[in-house]
C-alpha cells in the first residue's frame, strides 16, 4: 500500500555542546568533565553479558568478573589515543582488591567516553560516576533525550511507556512484511501484530547502539478480540518507531503531538525516503514533494 506525503516540516532543537576530553598533566579529563588520575578509585559496572564481557574496557589483565561491580584505585595512566574505529582510549594500571580479600594490579584499555555512556537515567554503564556527573530526567527531556526511571521510559520526544499501558503496534514499514524499528525476541509473525495493541508488563534494558540509537525491552501480552493474548517481547528503537517520517504510519502509534519535533539528520532521512519509494511504500510524486521540502527548494 502507498501512502500519500503531505508537507513535511522539521523543527530544529538546539543541543547543549560537549566538551572535549584531553590529557593533561597527568589527568585525563572526560567529555562530561569527570577527570581520572593517580589515586583516584574508579567504580566499575556490570559487563555487557557473560559471554563477551565488557563493550569498552578491554585487554583486562584479569578474568572480567574481578572488575565487574568492583572498584580499582588507579596507580597510572599512559597511552592516550583513539582506536582505530575513532574511540578515545587510554591504558589503566590499578590496584584491586579480589573478591577472596586478596589484593593485586589489574591493568586494562579504558574507551571512557563509551564507557560512562549518555550519563541518562536508567542507562548501562561501565564506568560509574558520581551523581553529579549524571543527568537528571527532567534535563534530559529538557534536551529532548531518552531517560528510564520508575519503570517508566521517557522517550526523546516526551511520549511516556510505563508499566500496565496499552502500547499501539502500526503497520509494518521495513522489508519483507517486517518492522524496520521493532524486533522480536519470541517468535512472532509482524502481520499478527500490525495494528494491534500490546499491554506492557515489563520494561528494562534502556541501551544506546555506537550510532546513538535508543533501544529498549519490553515484556507484554499482545491483546486479541479485546483479550489478552500470549505474551511477547519486544527490542525496540522507540524514537524511531515513534517518529518515522512525518505523514507515513508510525510503528509505535502515537499522538501526534509526539511525532516530528526531534532534530533530523537530512542524509539519514533522504536515505529513507528513498528506500520507502523503491519499496513501493510511498508515490513518485510523494518522494518528489518530500525530497524537495526536506531539502527547502
Amino acid at each position: 500500500m502507498k501512502f500519500i506525503l503531505p508537507i513535511l516540516f522539521f523543527p530544529l532543537l538546539s543541543t547543549a555542546q560537549e566538551k572535549i576530553h584531553r590529557f593533561q598533566n597527568d589527568t585525563l579529563y572526560t567529555s562530561c568533565g569527570y577527570k581520572i588520575y593517580e589515586g583516584q578509585t574508579l567504580h566499575i559496572g556490570k559487563r555487557a553479558n557473560d559471554f563477551t564481557g565488557f563493550r569498552y574496557i578491554s585487554n583486562v589483565s584479569t578474568l572480567a568478573t574481578s572488575l565487574e561491580n568492583n572498584t580499582v584505585t588507579v596507580k597510572e595512566l599512559s597511552g592516550y589515543g583513539h582506536s582505530p574505529t575513532g574511540s578515545a582510549n587510554i591504558n589503566v594500571k590499578a590496584a584491586i582488591v579480589y573478591r577472596d580479600g586478596s589484593k593485586g594490579l589489574v591493568a586494562f584499555t579504558l574507551a571512557f567516553d563509551l564507557a560512562i555512556g549518555s550519563r541518562l537515567p536508567g542507562t548501562y554503564h561501565e564506568l560509574i560516576l558520581p551523581e553529579e556527573f549524571r543527568i537528571t530526567v527532567a534535563q534530559a527531556m529538557a534536551m529532548h533525550k531518552p531517560a528510564f526511571a520508575n519503570d517508566t521510559l521517557y522517550t526523546s520526544s516526551g511520549f511516556k511507556i510505563y508499566l500496565g499501558q496499552l502500547l499501539q503496534f502500526g503497520v509494518a514499514m521495513g522489508n519483507h512484511g517486517r518492522f524496520s524499528h521493532i524486533s522480536f525476541l519470541t517468535p512472532t509473525n509482524p502481520a499478527s501484530v500490525e495494528e494491534k495493541q500490546l499491554r506492557v508488563e515489563e520494561i528494562k534494558d534502556l541501551t544506546f547502539s555506537a550510532l546513538g540509537n535508543a533501544y529498549i525491552n519490553i515484556i507484554g501480552s499482545l491483546i486479541i478480540n479485546n483479550k489478552e493474548g500470549r505474551e511477547i517481547q519486544i527490542h525496540m528503537a522507540f524514537d524511531h518507531a515513534i517518529e518515522n517520517i512525518r505523514g507515513i504510519p508510525s510503528e509505535l502509534v502515537v499522538p501526534d503531538e509526539f511525532r516530528g519535533v526531534l532534530k533530523k539528520d537530512i542524509q539519514a532521512e533522504m536515505k529513507r525516503l528513498e528506500n520507502l519509494y523503491l519499496d513501493e511504500i510511498i508515490t513518485k510524486e510523494a518522494f518528489e514533494a518530500a525530497k524537495k521540502n526536506l531539502l527547502g527548494q
